[in-house]
C-alpha cells in the first residue's frame, strides 16, 4: 500500500519511498571517499496478504541484487531536491546488495524490513586529472646506473570520454613529465604495456568505465640506429660484442694477429611503424651494428666474414649475429709469420768391389760432401705483395719494408735487416759461384697467394707469401774455414 513520502531513492528502474509500495524506514547513511561511494538505507515491505508480501519481497530482492550499467542513474530525492549519479559519468561499477534486517519492530504481520547497501566507485576529476585517478611510479637502478621505470595506475570514465579514451589520449604526456623528473637527460623507451578493460557497455559498443594499466620504460644506453639513440621502428633491443683473440705460437714477439669479434643484436619491430623486418635490418640495424663495432674497437681494416639473421614473423622479433675479422689499431701489416731452418748433408762414396770369398768386401773411398741449409718462411700480411726474385735479378734486392722484414732471417746467430740478392747469411752471393769461403744461394722459390676475407664491399685483402731458399756451403781449396753452424768445429763436421 503506497503512502506518500517526500523522501525517495531510485536505483535504476526501482524506486523506494515516495509514492511507491516500498517505504523507507529511518535515516539513510551515505559515505564517500576519494574513489569510493557507499549508500545504506532500510526499506519496509508491507503487503495485504502473505502472498502479496511474498511477491513484493521477491521483486525487491531481485531489483537490489543487480548492477547498474552505463547510463543508469542512482537518484536520492528530498521533496524535489535530488542528487543524481549517472553510471559512466559520475558513478562507476555500481552494485547493490540487500539483506533482511530481522528487526522485531518490522517483521510482524504482513510487513518485513530490509537493509539495502549500494556501493560504487567515483571517477577522477575530469578537469584536474583528465581521468587519471591513481598512479604509482617505481624506479629501479641497475649496477650500471641504468634506470627502469614502472608505472601503474587507474583511469576512469569522465564526461569527456570513457576510460580507454582518456588513457590513450592523455597518459603519454603524463608519463613524459615523470620521466623528465626522474632523469631529464635520459632517452626513454616504452618496452612493455598492459591494461585491462571492464565489462561496461555503451549504447552499441563496450565503454570502459575503469581501466587499470601498467607501463615499463627503459633508459637507452646504446644507439638503435646509426647516430640515433631511439629509432621508432625498433623496440627493446639488446646489443652485445664478444672479442676473441688467439695467439697460437707466433714466431716473432711483435706479430699482431687478426682479431675476431662476434656481434649480436636482438630487437622487436614496431608493427605500427613498419612490418618489413628485412628492411629494418638492412637499413637500420646492420649499419648501426657496424658503426658501433668500429667505434668500440677502432680497427684499421675489417671484414664481415659471417652474417646470420633470424626473423620471427609471428611476433615480429629479430635477431642478428655478425662476425668481424679486423686488424687492430697500431698493428703492422704482418699478421702471421712462421720460419724454419734445415741443414742437409750428403756425401759421395766410391765403392770398389774385391773379388774374393767375401761378397761384402769393398774398398770405400770418401768423395765430396755437400752441405746445404734450407730456409722456409711463410707470412701473411694485410694488402698486396709480390713474390721476390733473389738470384736472377741482376744483383738488385727488393727494398719494400715487407721484403726487408722477411729477408732479415738469416741464421741462428745473426739477423741483419737486409739481404743482398743471391746470398742469405753472409759470404759472397750473386748468380755465379764464389771462390771464397761461405754460403751461396743456389735455389729460391717465392710464392704469393692473395685472398679476401669477408662479404664483398666489407673485406680484408690478405697476401700469403711462402719463400724457400736453399744455400750451399763451400771452402776454398786448402782452406780450413768454419761454415758457421752449430756442431762444426775446426773444419770437421
Amino acid at each position: 500500500m503506497a503512502i506518500p513520502n517526500p523522501f525517495s531513492i531510485k536505483y535504476g528502474d526501482r524506486e523506494v519511498g515516495g509514492t511507491s509500495e516500498y517505504q523507507l524506514l529511518g535515516p539513510y547513511i551515505i559515505e564517500k571517499s576519494y574513489d569510493q561511494f557507499r549508500l545504506v538505507f532500510d526499506v519496509v515491505v508491507v503487503g495485504t496478504t502473505y502472498a502479496d508480501l511474498q511477491n513484493l519481497a521477491d521483486t525487491l530482492e531481485e531489483d537490489f541484487r543487480k548492477r547498474l550499467t552505463a547510463g543508469d542513474e542512482l537518484r536520492i530525492d528530498l521533496d524535489g531536491n535530488a542528487w543524481t549519479y549517472e553510471v559512466g559519468r559520475t558513478l562507476l561499477r555500481c552494485t547493490s546488495s540487500i539483506a533482511k534486517s530481522g528487526s522485531s519492530e518490522t517483521d510482524r504481520g504482513f510487513s518485513r524490513g530490509y537493509t539495502v547497501t549500494i556501493q560504487a566507485e567515483l571517477p577522477a576529476d575530469a578537469s584536474a586529472d583528465g581521468g587519471l585517478r591513481d598512479l604509482e611510479v617505481n624506479v629501479t637502478v641497475s649496477a650500471a646506473s641504468q634506470r627502469t621505470v614502472t608505472m601503474r595506475g587507474t583511469y576512469t570514465a569522465t564526461s569527456e570520454g570513457n576510460a580507454l579514451q582518456r588513457y590513450t589520449s592523455s597518459f603519454d604526456a603524463k608519463a613524459d613529465e615523470y620521466l623528465t623528473l626522474i632523469k631529464s637527460t635520459a632517452t626513454w623507451e616504452l618496452v612493455q604495456e598492459s591494461y585491462n578493460l571492464d565489462r561496461e557497455q555503451g549504447s552499441q559498443t563496450p565503454e570502459t568505465h575503469v581501466l587499470g594499466f601498467t607501463r615499463q620504460y627503459t633508459e637507452l644506453l646504446s644507439n638503435q640506429a646509426q647516430g640515433l639513440r631511439d629509432d621508432v621502428k625498433i623496440r627493446d633491443h639488446r646489443l652485445a660484442f664478444a672479442d676473441s683473440s688467439v695467439y697460437p705460437g707466433d714466431s716473432l714477439d711483435d706479430v699482431v694477429r687478426l682479431r675476431r669479434v662476434s656481434a649480436s643484436f636482438e630487437c622487436s619491430v614496431d608493427i605500427e611503424e613498419t612490418t618489413d623486418s628485412q628492411a629494418v635490418f638492412r637499413d637500420v640495424v646492420r649499419p648501426n651494428l657496424l658503426a658501433t663495432f668500429q667505434e668500440l674497437f677502432q680497427p684499421q681494416v675489417f671484414g664481415v666474414e659471417d652474417e646470420r639473421v633470424t626473423y620471427d614473423e609471428s611476433s615480429k622479433r629479430m635477431s642478428a649475429q655478425l662476425a668481424m675479422v679486423f686488424q687492430p689499431a697500431g698493428a703492422q701489416e704482418m699478421v702471421e709469420y712462421g720460419e724454419s731452418l734445415t741443414f742437409r748433408e750428403t756425401r759421395n762414396v766410391d765403392y770398389t768391389p774385391i773379388h774374393d770369398a767375401d761378397e761384402l768386401a769393398f774398398y770405400a773411398d770418401t768423395g765430396w760432401t755437400t752441405l746445404e741449409r734450407i730456409w722456409t718462411r711463410t707470412l701473411v700480411k694485410v694488402g698486396e705483395e709480390a713474390p721476390q726474385a733473389r738470384i736472377s735479378s741482376g744483383g738488385a734486392s727488393r727494398t719494400s719494408s715487407f721484403s726487408n722484414r722477411i729477408a732479415g732471417i738469416q741464421g741462428p746467430d745473426a739477423r741483419p735487416t737486409t739481404v743482398s740478392t743471391g746470398s742469405v747469411g753472409g759470404g759472397t752471393g750473386g748468380t755465379a759461384a764464389s771462390s771464397s769461403d761461405g754460403w751461396t744461394m743456389i735455389s729460391n722459390t717465392s710464392q704469393m697467394q692473395p685472398q679476401y676475407i669477408g662479404i664483398p664491399g666489407e673485406q680484408i685483402q690478405l697476401t700469403t707469401v711462402t719463400d724457400t731458399i736453399v744455400e750451399r756451403y763451400h771452402r776454398s781449396p786448402g782452406g780450413a774455414g768454419d761454415p758457421g753452424f752449430p756442431g762444426w768445429r775446426g773444419g770437421t763436421p
